[in-house]
């Protein structure tokens, strides 16, 4: 009996270095499933905004689309979509943006939609450098909203640049903080390559902050949202979206 349970330890213990291997090597595919992503032809996006083309620090070209303002003293928008998704899945909302008379520019990453390269967070960071760059150039006022991981990157950016507004939907306190709690049998947060910790840089943002999302948020529960309003300074605002999940707070709201 002793050597039957020996072996089982022994077995449970390669299989859980197994998993935890799997986690480390995997993490880039959980954080950044672009082979997943299936992206939504929209020829009313196509035709509402201008395909462009920005180029980081790093020397990457990346497309993007935008649109500016109708008046001059309108806002534009830069949208920083989630990991899930592609820009072509922003598109409800740039279309509302425009007929509301903002100007947009919606953002995307490395590795995503046919960019060149491998996302990773420095990267996207560099991305969000460089459409920021771009608009700066060409518009008065900008805003900038950044959905799921998006928060991370626009939470980022806000915190070095010049804007006019942060706008967070579902965002998170910090992306280890998310994968800790799904993934709680390993130690995440020492394996954790990209941590995107909005938390540690939201009271760097010195433009007024929005934060909502909905209060049956399963996979960013509302605790985050919470605790990323508390942490921020200056002028800032909480709206919970009722009843509404992950993915349908804008268009509840």
């Amino acid at each position: 009996m002793t050597g039957v349970i020996w072996t089982l330890i022994i077995a449970l213990v390669l299989a859980y270095g197994v998993a935890l291997a799997a986690l480390y090597w995997l993490q880039g595919r959980l954080v950044y499933p672009v082979e997943q992503i299936q992206a939504l032809r929209n020829s009313t996006l196509d035709a509402a905004t201008e395909a462009i083309t920005v180029t980081t620090d790093d020397g990457l070209d990346l497309i993007a689309r935008f649109k500016p303002p109708r008046r001059e003293s309108a806002p534009t928008v830069i949208l920083f979509h989630g990991n899930g998704e592609d820009f072509t899945q922003r598109a409800h909302i740039v279309l509302e943006l425009i007929d509301a008379g903002y100007g947009v520019l919606l953002a995307e990453y490395r590795g995503y939609a046919g960019n060149p390269g491998t996302p990773h967070e420095a990267g996207l960071y560099a991305d969000a450098r460089a459409v920021h760059a771009y608009a700066a150039s060409r518009v008065k006022r900008i805003v900038l909203h950044g959905y799921s991981l998006g928060s991370g990157v626009a939470t980022q950016l806000a915190s070095t640049a010049r804007i006019d507004a942060l706008i967070l939907e579902a965002p998170f306190t910090s992306i280890v903080d998310v994968a800790a709690k799904r993934y709680w049998l390993f130690p995440v947060r020492a394996l954790a390559r990209d941590r995107y910790d909005n938390l540690a840089k939201i009271a760097s943002v010195d433009a007024p902050v929005l934060i909502y999302g909905g209060t049956r948020d399963r996979l960013i529960p509302p605790a985050h949202f919470q605790t990323l309003y508390d942490a921020a300074r200056g002028d800032k605002q909480l709206a919970l979206i009722e009843d509404a999940d992950h993915l349908d707070a804008w268009t509840m709201g």
